[in-house]
C-alpha cells in the first residue's frame, strides 16, 4: 500500500484556509457583542489612539465614530489579504478567482451585518457592508501588489 504525501503547496493552502475560516468566525463572533460592549470595547481602542497619538506628538481629533468604521475597514482589510492569500497559495491565479474571493467577502460582510441584528442594542447597516467589502478590496489590492513586488524581485 502506497503512502500519500501531501506536498508542501496542499499543507499551507489548508493552514491558510483554517486561519481564513477563523479569523471569519472571530469577525462574526465580534459582532454577537452588546451595543454596550461594543461600546466599551470602542472607548478601549479610542482611549489607547489618542494616548498613543499624543506620545507622538500628534493631537489628533479622533470620535468612537472614527474608531468604529476604521475598525470595519482594516478587519475586512485583513480577511481580503488572507483571502487571496488562501486562494494564491492554492493556485497562483488571484485574478482568476477574484469573483469567488470577492464573494466570499461581501457574503462575510453581510452575515456580519445579519448577526448584529441578534445583538441587543445593535443593527444592520447596508453602508457597513459597503465599508466592509471596500475594506476587503482595498485588503486584497495590497496583497496583489506584495505579490507582484516579490515577483518583480524574484525575476531580478
Amino acid at each position: 500500500m502506497s503512502k500519500v504525501v501531501p506536498s508542501k503547496k496542499n499543507i499551507s493552502f489548508v493552514i491558510l484556509l483554517i486561519i481564513t475560516a477563523v479569523y471569519i468566525l472571530f469577525i462574526w463572533w465580534h459582532s454577537t457583542l452588546t451595543a454596550d460592549e461594543s461600546s466599551v470595547e470602542s472607548a478601549n481602542v479610542l482611549e489607547f489612539l489618542i494616548n498613543f497619538l499624543r506620545s507622538l506628538g500628534i493631537n489628533a481629533e479622533l470620535t468612537d465614530h472614527i474608531v468604529r468604521k476604521s475598525a470595519h475597514f482594516c478587519e475586512f482589510a485583513l480577511l481580503g489579504c488572507l483571502t487571496g492569500w488562501t486562494f494564491y497559495s492554492n493556485n497562483k491565479r488571484i485574478i482568476k478567482n477574484l469573483l469567488s474571493i470577492g464573494f466570499i467577502c461581501l457574503s462575510t460582510a453581510v452575515v456580519d451585518e445579519l448577526v448584529q441584528i441578534g445583538s441587543m442594542g445593535r443593527s444592520a447597516e447596508v453602508p457597513d457592508v459597503a465599508l466592509d467589502f471596500v475594506g476587503a478590496v482595498f485588503g486584497l489590492l495590497f496583497f496583489v501588489i506584495v505579490i507582484a513586488i516579490i515577483q518583480l524581485f524574484k525575476r531580478r
